[in-house]
This record gives C-alpha cells, structure tokens and sequence, in this order.
C-alpha cells in the first residue's frame, strides 16, 4: 500500500468500511511511514474538533449550491484521472 491509497481510504477506515486484508495493509502503512500517521491523526483529531461545534440548517438554496458544486468537483476529479 502507498502514501496516496492510504490517504483515499482514511473515511472507510475511520467508518469501519474497510475488509479485513485492506485494514491491516493500511495499519501497517501507517506504522511504516511516518508522514500518514501525522496527516492520520490531524485528520482524525479534526473530526473529532468540528464534531464538538453546534449544528446549525441551513436553507434548502444553500443546500442545493453545495450540493451542485460537490457533483461538479466530483465529475472533474474523475475526468482528469
């Protein structure tokens, strides 16, 4: 496992989404490299931060804006793989 495929599959780990071979590759990735662990638990400690915030709606307009630009971003980021 690398750096990168670490970095894509942090959610599903977190998420407890990840089989058990792909779990233990990304564990021992993080053991190994020293650079994933950091951006790990800055991740992870993040979540945990902006999980303490109070939770606010927002308008459904807003809702939709955000919505449109993440499918937008979302089609980009498959394009130019």
């Amino acid at each position: 496992m690398n750096c990168r495929r670490v970095i894509t599959l942090i959610m599903e780990y977190l998420s407890g989404g990840l089989d058990s071979k792909t779990r233990l590759a990304w564990g021992a990735h993080l053991l190994d490299c020293s650079d994933c662990m950091a951006f790990f638990e800055t991740y992870r400690s993040s979540i945990e931060a902006l999980r303490t915030l109070p939770c606010k709606e927002i308008s459904h307009g807003a809702r939709s804006r955000i919505q449109r630009s993440l499918r937008s971003r979302i089609r980009h980021a498959s394009l130019v793989r």
